[in-house]
């Protein structure tokens, strides 16, 4: 572990705040540090085994995006409730059974970000209920479609990915 001299927020915003830690142990220095409260992914699968994604504009990248629902997690709120929560609001499915999976870092060398995925199944479809400025397109296919689809692209969402990889090679081979 790193000693911590001293610590200080330097931006504090709707979902993020920018840390700069001045450490030293054997080594002194300087590290920008993107305090992020936790994120959820989730892969519906429906009874007949196809997967649905969603297609969904992300501001950042200025393009529309092939990824699983996804969101993150509110003060006082638990990963599985997130998940529950996106599911419905982004899907319109409410999963009867979620499982975790993994959890991911997307990006531990300057964010505290983790992102728990889950499987979610036995689906109802209820009615999507999205956030005044998202616009999703639900899509709806075979893990293996899906897979390709996402990788032929040539620009991938990382945790759509490895959720589909991870499901695919380790996770449905112990359900």
């Amino acid at each position: 572990m790193v000693e911590i001299r001293e610590s200080k927020i330097v931006y504090s915003g709707k979902i993020v705040k920018v840390r700069v830690d001045k450490i030293g142990d054997h080594v002194d220095g300087i590290r920008e540090v993107v305090e992020h409260p936790g994120a959820v992914a989730v892969l519906p699968i429906t009874s007949n085994n196809k997967v649905i994604l969603i297609r969904q504009y992300r501001y950042p990248l200025n393009k529309w995006v092939m990824e699983v629902p996804a969101g993150t997690i509110e003060v006082d709120e638990s990963p599985e409730e997130c998940a529950l929560r996106e599911l419905e609001e982004e899907t319109g499915y409410r999963a009867g059974r979620l499982e975790k999976m993994l959890t991911i870092f997307p990006s531990p060398g300057y964010s505290t970000e983790r992102i728990h995925v889950f499987l979610a199944s036995n689906l109802e479809k209820m009615v999507q209920n999205l956030d005044e400025d998202e616009e999703i397109v639900l899509l709806e296919m075979d893990l293996d479609e899906a897979i390709s689809d996402l990788i032929s692209s040539g620009e991938v969402d990382g945790k759509t990915l490895l959720a589909l990889l991870y499901y695919k090679h380790v996770y449905r081979d112990r359900s």
